[in-house]
């Protein structure tokens, strides 16, 4: 399909904007001229973004806690599933990274056009305390992970917002397990849930791929991750949404006091990782219908924790492609894949994010998602 895109203020490699008469796509990808006779998409007084990826999210989840998805029956659970993906996309998530619940018989089904959604890369598990008792443990762990099509191996190395207790970042891995980990996962890196402590720094020296939520990350964590190359994927949205669940009285069984504390201190984890030079990716971690497509907000959660227009955005766009070894995406230039997502309100205001009608197109490889 050929899209001429007219008079869009258009985002740049650096996350600034600059005016555009026109952008141009051809066979999937933008081009450095129009094509001719292409149709026109009228985009004055709008801006035009990369596709945004998402990475961290549960796109097969419907509930909080998993005994209450698994009273659901498989074809409630692959409907809301359906419904997900294609909320997801058309809210502008062209591509994301699952952590945790997706498997194999999904990516194959959007792979083979039978699912509407966006490309989505899967971590299958949760590695949790139960794969703790030795090395041997939680290797064998990752070698089910991968063999079940893992492309990314998801260790939970603290507790969480359920966590009984109140050590939430004990570690649940030793070093040399991490290390373990990932020599067996070859080129399917680690994706490290914690909240803090020392597990970050063994994270730092196992060679992980990325530290998610990282609410307790320290200044000096920041700066040793920035210098071996990891990426901080915190989710911001997700703990205030929690944390208005418990003050409601619908979720029950997480203290409010940790999340509340939580939140303010993953505000700070984000400055510290800006302050470093460690490189942030959008992550929403939502895994509820409710919350399904609107992931964007979290780009709004970015700029109010203190991040500047530029850095939310490339957070939400090449940033999260670099993570996922995405090389044809992120940005919009001449040769990449065109994914792109039209607003029509300022990308630098977070307030945009608070209502997703604001997304008004969504191209995915040159087509417009419907």
């Amino acid at each position: 399909m050929a899209l001429s895109i007219t008079g869009a203020q258009v985002m740049d490699e650096w996350g600034t904007f600059v005016t555009s008469g026109a952008v141009g796509v051809a066979d999937g990808v933008f081009t450095d001229s129009v094509p001719p006779g292409a149709p026109v998409l009228d985009a004055h007084g709008k801006w035009l973004i990369p596709g945004v990826y998402d990475c961290h999210t549960h796109i097969t989840w419907n509930d909080f806690h998993r005994a209450d998805r698994e009273r659901r029956s498989r074809a409630e659970r692959d409907q809301q599933t359906a419904d997900a993906l294609l909320s997801t996309l058309r809210a502008g998530v062209t591509s994301l990274r699952d952590g945790g619940g997706a498997g194999r018989d999904l990516t194959s089904a959007l792979a083979a056009g039978v699912l509407p959604g966006p490309r989505v890369q899967i971590a299958v598990d949760l590695i949790g305390p139960e794969r703790a008792g030795s090395v041997a443990d939680l290797t064998d762990a990752v070698r089910r992970s991968l063999d079940r099509g893992a492309q990314w191996i998801k260790l939970i190395a603290t507790g969480g917002a359920a966590t009984s207790g109140g050590d939430v970042l004990a570690s649940n891995f030793t070093r040399e397990q991490m290390r373990a980990a990932v020599r067996v996962a070859g080129d399917a890196r680690l994706m490290v849930h914690t909240w803090g402590g020392e597990s970050i720094d063994w994270a730092i020296d196992s060679g992980a791929g990325s530290i998610e939520h990282g609410m307790y990350l320290t200044a000096g964590q920041a700066r040793r991750a920035a210098e071996a190359g990891l990426t901080f994927v915190p989710t911001l949205t997700i703990y205030r949404h929690l944390r208005d669940l418990i003050e409601s009285g619908a979720l029950t069984g997480v203290p409010l006091a940790r999340i509340t504390d939580a939140i303010a201190a993953h505000d700070r984890a984000v400055l510290h990782a800006r302050d470093a030079g460690l490189p942030l990716a959008l992550g929403s971690d939502f895994g509820s219908p409710e919350h399904h497509g609107t992931n964007l907000v979290e780009i709004g959660a970015l700029l109010r924790a203190g991040l500047s227009g530029p850095q939310a955005l490339l957070a939400a766009t090449r940033n999260g492609a670099r993570l996922l070894r995405d090389e044809a995406g992120g940005v919009i230039a001449p040769g990449k894949r065109a994914d792109a997502v039209i607003l029509d309100a300022d990308p630098t205001d977070p307030a945009t994010y608070d209502d997703p009608s604001h997304v008004v197109a969504v191209i995915q490889e040159g087509h417009l998602v419907p």
